[in-house]
């Protein structure tokens, strides 16, 4: 590996520099409030919506559909995703298109994404995980999730940093 390649990868590790105007750009665009696809055919946009739900689903917290998944997949797909990837991202949705898989039962569904990621057969396990990455990403960085209650505290409960050792059994540290 070269140090080109190596800059590359830990620019990937960390997170790209996004410059203002391209920031400024998808954001733009994401806040159009058009169902419309930009990027994606019409049919290629109800597979991502139907197969985002699925992964996402509404229950007493919002869906997929609900923070915008579809229409930020839409446009990653459109800006952001380098060709060889938008290539997979194709193929994958080319597949469950064919196969009418946003007018397939919820069950139906389940089993089909079951079956794509314990398998190797078509569209492939890359494309599921690239899916379901752009699917989470989209979700928990939309203002619908985070008005939603979801909140993260990496140290559950409080911290007391004099607790003596009869409170804790002797036990000074927990794996």
């Amino acid at each position: 590996m070269n140090r080109r390649e190596a800059l590359k990868r830990t620019a990937l590790l960390f997170g790209v520099a996004v410059s203002p105007g391209t920031l400024t750009r998808a954001l733009a665009e994401l806040a159009t409030d058009s169902a419309a696809p930009r990027y994606l055919t019409p049919s290629q946009y109800k597979v991502v919506a139907a197969m985002a739900e699925r992964l996402l689903p509404a229950s007493d917290t919002p869906g997929a559909i609900d923070a915008g998944v579809p229409q930020f997949i839409d446009v990653t797909y459109g800006l952001f995703i380098s060709p060889a990837d938008r290539n997979k991202l194709r193929t994958g949705l080319a597949h469950l298109d064919r196969m009418g898989f946003d007018a397939l039962p919820a069950p139906e569904q389940d089993d089909t994404i079951h079956t794509i990621a314990t398998t190797d057969e078509a569209p492939g396990k890359d494309w599921l995980r690239q899916f379901r990455w752009l699917t989470f990403n989209g979700y928990f960085t939309s203002a619908v999730a985070a008005k939603s209650g979801f909140i993260w505290d990496p140290i559950p409960g409080g911290y007391d940093g004099c607790m003596p050792l009869a409170k804790t059994d002797g036990i000074a540290f927990f794996e």
